[in-house]
C-alpha cells in the first residue's frame, strides 16, 4: 500500500508527463479518491485519513455505559431546549434526575403555582413520547411526626402524578414513591432549609 509520501512523489513524476496521464494514473492508484479524501479536521489530523477510525454515528455510549437511543436525544434536545436542568444518574439505565423541583407549603400536597406550568409543559412533552418512564418521589421536612411525614410524601408525590396525568400521560409508565423526611436536601435547622426539603422530585428512565 502506497503511503502519502509516495503517493505524493507518483503523482508529481506523473504531472510532468502531462495532464492526461494524471487521470488515468490516479485512478488506478487511488480508485476512491473521492471516498477516502480528507474531509474534515478529524482526517486531517489523522495522517493515513484513508485508515482512519470511524466515527459511528449510533450506539453512542453515555458516560455510564449507557447506549444512546432516539429517545435519549428527543429527551435531552426538550430539557436543553427548555432551560431544564438535569444530572445523569448512574447505572445500567438511562436515568435523568431533573434538577427542578416542585416546592409545597407546610403541611400540603397542593402543586404550587410557581411549578404548575413547567410541570404541564414537561407532561405535554412526555404525553407524546414512547419508551420514557416518570419516576416521582415525594419529601417532607421534619416538622410533624414521621408517620403523617410517610403519608404527606405520599400525598406530594400522587398529586404530581395526577397533573401528569391530567395532561394526558399514560398512568401506566408513572411511578410514585414517598420518602418522608428521610433524605433531605437542605438542613431543618431554618425555615429555608425546610422549605427546600418540602418536594417531589422527578427522575425519568429511558428504555433501552
Amino acid at each position: 500500500m502506497f503511503t502519502l509520501k509516495q503517493a505524493g512523489l507518483v503523482l508529481a513524476a506523473t504531472l510532468l508527463s502531462g495532464c492526461s496521464a494524471v487521470s488515468s494514473t490516479t485512478s488506478k492508484l487511488f480508485p476512491d479518491m473521492l471516498q477516502t479524501a480528507p474531509a474534515s479536521e478529524f482526517d486531517v489530523m489523522h495522517p493515513e485519513w484513508a485508515d482512519a477510525p470511524m466515527i459511528a454515528a449510533t450506539s453512542v455510549e453515555g458516560p455510564y455505559g449507557q447506549t444512546r437511543t432516539e429517545s435519549w436525544n428527543v429527551l435531552e434536545s426538550y430539557l436543553v431546549n427548555n432551560g431544564l436542568d438535569y444530572e445523569l444518574v448512574p447505572g445500567d439505565y438511562v436515568m435523568i434526575r431533573l434538577k427542578q423541583q416542585i416546592h409545597f407549603n407546610t403541611g400540603s400536597a397542593h402543586v404550587a403555582k410557581t411549578s404548575v406550568h413547567w410541570l404541564q409543559q414537561l407532561a405535554s412533552f412526555l404525553s407524546n413520547q414512547q419508551g420514557i418512564d416518570v419516576v416521582i418521589g415525594g419529601h417532607t421536612d421534619n416538622t410533624g411526626t414521621v408517620a403523617l411525614n410517610d403519608r404527606l410524601s405520599d400525598k406530594r408525590a400522587e398529586s404530581v402524578r395526577q397533573t401528569l396525568i391530567n395532561q394526558q400521560v399514560p398512568r401506566q409508565i408513572i411511578y410514585t414513591r414517598g420518602y418522608g423526611e428521610n433524605v433531605p436536601e437542605c438542613t431543618n435547622q431554618t425555615q429555608f432549609g425546610k422549605a427546600c426539603n418540602r418536594r417531589v422530585e422527578l427522575t425519568l428512565i429511558v428504555a433501552q
